[in-house]
């Protein structure tokens, strides 16, 4: 074997399409997706009275949003893209925006799916991924429940 038996490799490398993406997202087209939802969502048994006051205890909570929403994004794309709206340091909520691939299921079940996924991969990797454990009281973390949140169906008006 000669010692250049690999010299003409770069004729055959080709870039993973998750490389080329930021975090393997693309752009966002709506008519990708069945249905949107708006969540909002507060802190179960919370220890603070805004988010600002989570510095306290050494969490950014909108770096950790953003990080968090992120790889689940790149996790599960393939059904759900979320979107964080909305984060203002001196209130004690959050907006997502929430849209999802499935257009096969009844509402019900898309919902039922939709919450699992908001209570154990999305609230997981916030409460024990960021830390944010350390935002809630005693009740909650005996729980192990982060938020309290409300889920609406986003129906834009003509015309968006």
């Amino acid at each position: 074997m000669s010692e250049n038996f690999f010299g003409q490799y770069k004729e055959f490398v080709v870039v993973p399409k998750e490389s080329k993406d930021e975090g393997g997202e693309g752009a966002f087209t709506p008519q990708d997706y069945a249905a949107h939802y708006i969540l909002t969502f507060s802190l179960y048994d919370s220890g603070i009275a805004c988010w600002r006051e989570a510095a306290k205890f050494h969490v950014d909570v909108e770096k950790s949003l953003h990080k968090v929403v992120a790889d689940l994004n790149t996790k599960k794309r393939a059904v759900l893209r979320l979107e964080l709206l909305e984060i203002d340091p001196e209130k004690t909520y959050f907006v997502l925006a929430l849209s999802w691939r499935g257009g096969e299921e009844e509402e019900p079940a898309v919902l039922a799916r939709i919450h699992s996924f908001l209570e154990k991969d999305f609230s997981t990797d916030l409460l024990i991924g960021e830390r944010w454990y350390q935002l809630i009281g005693d009740k909650g973390k005996f729980e192990r429940r982060l938020f309290v949140y409300t889920l609406e169906k986003y129906v834009p008006r003509p015309g968006t």
